[in-house]
């Protein structure tokens, strides 16, 4: 999908421009549109076009900018532009069930927060909050089942309170290779070359599936006792 326009330098010179690659989600509400385009500027010596458009959802209609850079291709004597960037965006919220937003509301805050720096590119610092955000989220869990031992569950490594407080299984097996792609990203050398941050935010996912299981069942079990005893 193209859009043939013409582009608008400093000085209000106009040249035919092909954009490539018209947004089709708005970044600040999220919803799939059809976007209305308004203008388009020439950044000539950078190589740039950007391009005003104007969500055409009902509940947003905000405008946002779409920067696009030439390709060195021309095509029906216009040359042409590839989209790179939007802004400004929102990013979004995290979807986490009500038992989770219960048992650490911290680690929601934390996750929510990498997500606004991804949004904005700061993928550096992805990895590194989601080791935060996994910490609260497992020692909190532990505290949950572990009443008695709160303060040593706080103190503790995070390694050692998997190991010790942790009990089932496969909370235990996706927190641990979790934390060690989540190591991987706040360190110089990687220990776990073929796997990337894709992989770690999967493992997070995964634990907090668990996390999630072993709660609701206990939940479960307190609250429906059986009645024929």
């Amino acid at each position: 999908m193209h859009l043939d326009v013409s582009a608008h330098d400093l000085h209000g010179s106009s040249s035919p421009v092909r954009l490539k690659g018209a947004p089709d989600i708005c970044p600040l509400c999220h919803r799939s549109i059809h976007p209305i385009h308004i203008y388009v500027i020439l950044l000539r010596e950078r190589g740039l076009c950007q391009s005003v458009y104007r969500c055409t959802h009902y509940k947003c209609q905000e405008i946002f900018i779409g920067t696009y850079e030439a390709t060195n291709a021309t095509e029906d004597s216009r040359d042409v532009f590839e989209l790179t960037h939007i802004a400004p965006s929102n990013p979004d919220k995290s979807s986490f069930s009500e038992i989770i937003k219960e048992t650490s509301p911290t680690f929601v805050q934390i996750h929510n927060q990498v997500l606004a720096a991804e949004s904005i590119d700061l993928s550096q610092l992805v990895g590194i909050g989601l080791r935060k955000a996994l910490e609260f989220l497992i020692k909190d869990f532990a505290i949950s089942q572990n009443l008695g031992d709160e303060k040593s569950i706080q103190e503790s490594f995070l390694g050692k309170c998997i190991e010790k407080y942790v009990t089932d299984t496969n909370v235990k097996q996706c927190a641990e290779r979790a934390i060690w792609l989540a190591n991987d990203e706040t360190h110089y050398l990687r220990k776990w070359t073929d796997k990337d941050i894709t992989d770690l935010k999967l493992l997070v996912k995964l634990t907090v599936n668990w996390v999630e299981n072993v709660l609701l069942t206990q939940k479960y079990v307190e609250e429906m006792k059986n009645k024929n005893v």
